[in-house]
Parts: C-alpha cells; structure tokens; sequence
C-alpha cells in the first residue's frame, strides 16, 4: 500500500512515541497529536481535527493505562477508554476514515490456560480491562473498516513500565520478589511499532493480536530484564502480593490472523529485550 496520512493519537505516549517514527520511516505522513493536542474526550475537537486533516488512517493509542487506579476511578477509565473512543469511532464513521485501536491482554479472564485466539470470548476481570472492552465495542458498532490490535506486557523506551522499575530496584539493590503464576508475552514498542507498520499496509480489517512471540511469566521476566546484575530475584505467588486490580493468570495471545496478514512471525520476546537492553546502554537513561 502506498504512503498514507495518519493521524496517531496519544503521540505522547510510551506506544506513540514509538508508533511515529516507525510509520514515518515507513515513508507515511504522520500527524502526531499528543493528548496536549487532541483530547479524545472532547467531541467537538476530535471533530474538528479530523475534519481539518482528513486523514487515511487514525491510530488510536490514546488510553488510560493505570490498571490498579482503575478500580478506584473507573468513571475516568470508561470516560478515556470507552467515551473517549467512542467519539473517534463517531466521527471516523462519519468521515468514512478507518481506524485502528490498540487493545489489551486484559480484555480476556485467562482461565483457559491456552492461547486466546481473537474468536475467543471476551471476559475482563478489572475496570482498566472492562474499559478496554467498551473501546473495542465502540469501534466496531461505528465502523465497518477497522484494526482492533490486542497486545501484552508492553514495555519501551520513554515511558513507566516492568523493565524500567525492575532495572531501577536491582540498580538500588533492592529486594526483588516477582510474581511467577501469571502468564503472557512481554512485547517491546519498538517491534510492536512494525507489527502495527506492517498491518496498516495490508487493508485487511479485523481484531488481530500483536505481541513478541514466546511465553513466560513475570518472575522469569524479571530474571531475563537483570541477567546481567548480581541480584537474586525471588518468586512469589500472586495471592503474596494482593493488588487492586485482579490480573488474568494466563493472557497469551494467539497471533495467527497476524501472521497470515503480515506474512511473518513476530519476533522472540527475549531477542526484543536483548535489543532494548543493548539500545538502552548505548544511550543515556531512555525512560
């Protein structure tokens, strides 16, 4: 597919500032609009904007992302998640301009103990997951040409997130205890830009799920993230470390629609974080 204009919300973020590069590398023209320039909960100015630009193509990576703080405010997470995606699906459809939301591993209750494909049946357990689900309705009760792109365990350059606080704590030595019976595919935003890259260009609508490929839990993660530390890393139990928001024990996502769109496999997940942990020591601090 040729160079399309592609307006990325949520360019700000950990997954946008990864997203733009990429697709403007891929020779696309991007607008860029961080939530200091388009808030997707005002309908009058995703109206607007859209309008002024036209795009081929919106991206929504807009989102709200604090899964424990959910449970305390899940009016704000269903306000960004639900509403906020709700007014670009309306005025996409309006438009006639395809969109593409990022969705989550949390949409899924992971009791089955297999890869959920994206037939599978949707059954978050959290506010952050119940939220994402409503963006996912949203976009498809509005549009008929659409990516719905599930993902897991993201980490990356400029933002907070599991790398980052492991590599601190084993920098500050402190005591690592990391739960080791929760399942899923750490994805890094750089290879997850690619994936996303690659899909735009295909036009083949649907719910993908998009992570690095490979399996493992947290605890070996976090072994993997400060092989190179002299730190121990303890396993816990989740039951050993209560949060507010319950997690699926099992969130692997099956990518075959991907791959059969794409042409390719993802990449290992351990090669990515090689790949992030050499890029991160080559540079100054990248979070």
């Amino acid at each position: 597919m040729s160079s399309q204009k592609i307006i990325v919300t949520g360019a700000g973020g950990m997954l946008g500032r990864a997203l733009v590069p990429c697709l403007e590398a891929r020779g696309h023209n991007v607008i860029a609009l961080p939530k200091e320039d388009l808030d997707i909960t005002n309908f009058p100015q995703v109206q607007s904007i859209l309008t002024k630009h036209k795009p081929d193509l919106v991206v929504h990576c807009a989102a709200y992302t604090k899964v424990d703080q959910a449970e305390s405010e899940p009016g704000l997470a269903y306000h960004i998640n639900g509403y906020g995606t709700e007014n670009l699906a309306v005025t996409c459809n309006k438009l006639d301009i395809p969109m593409l939301y990022v969705s989550s591993d949390y949409v899924f209750d992971g009791e089955q103990n297999s890869a959920y494909t994206t037939w599978d049946a949707t059954r978050p357990l959290s506010i952050y997951g119940k939220s994402k689900l409503a963006g996912e309705k949203a976009v498809m009760r509005h549009l008929h040409k659409f990516y719905i792109v599930r993902t897991s365990w993201l980490y990356g350059p400029h933002g907070k997130n599991f790398v980052e606080t492991i590599l601190n704590m084993a920098e500050q030595r402190k005591p690592l205890r990391v739960v080791s019976d929760q399942f899923g595919s750490p994805t890094c935003t750089l290879s997850l830009s690619e994936l996303i890259a690659d899909l735009v260009e295909t036009g083949r609508w649907g719910v993908y799920h998009a992570t690095d490929d490979g399996v493992t839990n947290w605890y070996e993660f976090a072994k993997a993230i400060v092989a190179a530390y002299q730190v121990d890393v303890t396993p816990i139990e989740t039951s050993d470390m209560p949060r507010p928001a319950t997690r699926p024990k099992y969130s692997v996502l099956d990518k075959t629609t991907l791959i059969n769109a794409i042409g390719r496999e993802p990449s290992p997940w351990l090669e990515s974080l090689q790949t992030y942990l050499e890029m991160r020591k080559s540079k100054a601090p990248v979070a």
